[in-house]
């Protein structure tokens, strides 16, 4: 799903626009024992409540792609034969209104979620008209063709609350305040089916996770057959060895910030054209790398040092990439920022045989909080 069609979801999570048709939970503590369970109607609760609800949901889909947000895609052969999908089919098909399906479902999460305290697990059932769309591009709600039938799941951590002092008018002064346990962010969900270009598929989820330890692998294999997809941090680390295995012992500082240079114009392209889509294929990587000056006999050995540090499924962006806001230079006692568009500043040279950064100072000059 792109930043678009996850947006689109999102914004059914409030108030005005809410049709979640049904709300079901169960609590579980740290034992992994089902304290208690619930289903019901979203739309029948107080705002209050409602509006906490709406929240948690919402943080499932919210983050930024690769850190926070995760396209899944579900193995064929899983979904034939597994206990995952025929539960998340049978809840999509029920509207999470069979009784016994989601209790095999919430044994599963117990099973396969790996907390050592209490946790909250919350699902959402909802379908969605989808609006067609304007020659603009401008979504017409008049216009539906297709409605999607989803369900979103949270699980968030149920921690006591801060003990502290409350003003009480009937006492006049201040007394303590009763200590209750509380449903946090959610550690990690799950959205089922995806939202691939604006329309069902039953091949694909999204995954949430509020940090690194809402990525689990038991809990993402048993649920999708999948491995854990590579956050933000490794694909930036993969695409960082990638450029070392195709340059080779020839990669230099200026290689690297030609390729930093190239990814800036396209980002700018992509910034100036809102339909384009910001994800980048095997063959716009190698593009990227011969517009930045890469040689015949360096791009021999992309293709092999794509496969290798890349798996097939895994999904590029631009932002996973490239940093906007600043250009790098790191040694070990050394750590150089550049605003990410001033890289004409900055030039590498070799004196008297050592390499060296010789950076054009613009403007005022501050050196330890004097200005020069």
């Amino acid at each position: 799903m792109t930043i678009k069609e996850i947006r689109e979801i999102k914004k059914l999570f409030t108030k005005e626009r809410c049709s979640v048709s049904r709300l079901c939970g169960c609590y579980v503590n740290a034992e992994k024992e089902k304290v208690a369970s619930f289903s019901g109607s979203l739309l029948g609760m107080d705002d209050s409540e409602q509006f906490k609800y709406l929240e948690i949901l919402k943080k499932c889909l919210s983050g930024s792609p690769d850190k926070n947000l995760f396209n899944i895609d579900i193995p064929l052969a899983f979904e034939k034969d597994s206990e995952g999908y025929r539960l998340l089919s049978a809840m999509r098909l029920s509207k999470l209104s069979d009784e016994s399906v989601m209790n095999e479902f919430y044994d599963m999460i117990i099973q396969t979620f790996h907390h050592s305290g209490n946790y909250m697990i919350i699902i959402a059932a909802d379908t969605y008209d989808i609006p067609g769309r304007s020659a603009l591009g401008d979504l017409m709600d008049d216009a539906s063709e297709e409605s999607f039938s989803y369900f979103l799941c949270a699980v968030c951590p149920v921690e006591l609350g801060k003990p502290g002092l409350k003003f009480s008018s009937d006492e006049g002064w201040f007394t303590a305040i009763d200590r209750d346990w509380i449903a946090e962010a959610p550690m990690t969900g799950f959205m089922f089916p995806a939202f691939n270009e604006r329309s069902t598929d039953l091949h694909a989820a999204l995954l949430y996770a509020g940090s690194s330890d809402g990525l689990q692998f038991d809990l993402v294999y048993k649920l999708f057959g999948s491995e854990l997809p590579l956050t933000a941090a490794d694909k930036k680390a993969a695409f960082g060895t990638l450029l070392s295995d195709v340059y080779g012992e020839d990669c230099s500082p200026e290689d690297v910030k030609a390729v930093h240079e190239t990814l800036a114009a396209e980002a700018e392209i992509i910034k100036n054209e809102p339909s384009m889509d910001s994800s980048l294929s095997r063959s716009h990587i190698r593009s990227i790398l011969e517009k930045s000056g890469a040689t015949d006999a360096q791009m021999e050995r992309f293709e092999d040092s794509f496969d290798a540090v890349f798996r097939e499924d895994d999904e590029l962006s631009i932002e996973t990439i490239y940093n906007p806001r600043q250009f790098m230079v790191k040694s070990d006692s050394v750590d150089l920022k550049v605003a990410a568009d001033r890289t004409d500043l900055v030039r590498f040279e070799k004196i008297d045989g050592i390499l060296c950064a010789v950076i054009e100072l613009e403007g005022a000059v501050e050196v330890n909080g004097v200005n020069l």
